[in-house]
């Protein structure tokens, strides 16, 4: 079983009239279910691969990069999005919800958060 955790920006970016937001996504999962081993997420794995980025910007989402760990059964993306539920919808819709849970939480950069706690000073 995969697990998410995505993460949402305090300081959003406007697009076309839809307010951006940057999230984290991570994942892990058991060797079990590792696509290294396991066939059948072996498969679904790289056909999701194959049009995950197109299928992403259909949904005004932007991949800004991801990292995987093979061998500790983990990864991070960081994307831009219009909210949660856009995200949601493309793990539904591309199938990786068929072997990943996901949980939704914001996310900040480290300066976001030094500029809102010297804000609270104010």
């Amino acid at each position: 079983m995969y697990h998410f955790r995505l993460y949402y920006s305090m300081s959003n970016t406007q697009t076309e009239n839809q307010t951006m937001g940057t999230y984290g996504i991570y994942g892990t999962h058991t060797t079990e279910a590792c696509p290294l081993f396991n066939e059948e997420n072996k498969k679904l794995l790289l056909q999701v691969a194959s049009t995950f980025e197109q299928d992403a910007n259909a949904k005004g989402i932007k991949i800004i990069s991801m990292y995987h760990s093979g061998l500790e059964h983990t990864f991070e993306w960081i994307v831009e999005a219009p909210g949660a539920h856009a995200i949601q919808d493309l793990m539904v819709e591309t199938k990786v919800a068929k072997f990943n849970a996901t949980k939704i939480v914001p996310l900040r950069t480290t300066q976001n958060v030094v500029e809102y706690l010297r804000g609270l000073d104010q």
